[in-house]
């Protein structure tokens, strides 16, 4: 029977764990958001011409403002350079349009993310998810399994004679 009691709060602590894993992906935790306001991107192109970006900005997690890069905002050959000459990174500033300024994301204390596909880390956000619900699945049939033999009840029951 202890065994039975100690699945139901694994089974608990999975599903809460699985409840605020959606309420984060959702940006619903209190005094979240969900948008993030780009404030700065800049453009750089690579040795084969490859044009790489990086953009910076800010978001509220916890009630606290909170600024630093967000990844996978997709930056455009078309953004217009605002400054002819490079920063000290050998990087151009580029004027971000009102589309792109307030893009949802995923977001920590010092990072954010794109729900985007260039933004690696969302493709983890589902594989948790998945791994979630595939314990939960698991503790809640291996506990009605326990729970049924506890009370005497085979785990199988044959319903046609042998």
């Amino acid at each position: 029977m202890h065994a039975v009691k100690v699945r139901f709060a694994a089974i608990v602590v999975v599903g809460l764990a699985l409840v605020g894993m959606l309420s984060w992906v959702a940006g619903s935790w209190p005094a979240d958001q969900t948008r993030a306001t780009v404030d700065h991107c800049y453009v750089t192109h690579d040795r084969l011409e490859a044009m790489r970006s990086r953009c910076v900005g800010n978001w509220t997690r916890g009630g606290r403002g909170r600024q630093g890069p967000i990844h996978g905002v997709d930056v455009q050959e078309s953004w217009k350079v605002i400054d002819d000459e490079p920063n000290s990174a050998y990087e151009w500033e580029v004027a971000i349009p009102a589309s792109a300024r307030q893009p949802r994301v995923l977001a920590g204390t010092r990072q954010a993310w794109t729900l985007s596909p260039r933004a690696l880390p969302w493709v983890l956000v589902p594989a948790g998810l998945v791994a979630l619900l595939a314990a939960l699945a698991w503790l809640i049939t291996s506990t009605v399994k326990a729970s049924r033999s506890a009370h005497g009840v085979p785990a199988e029951s044959s319903a046609t004679p042998a």
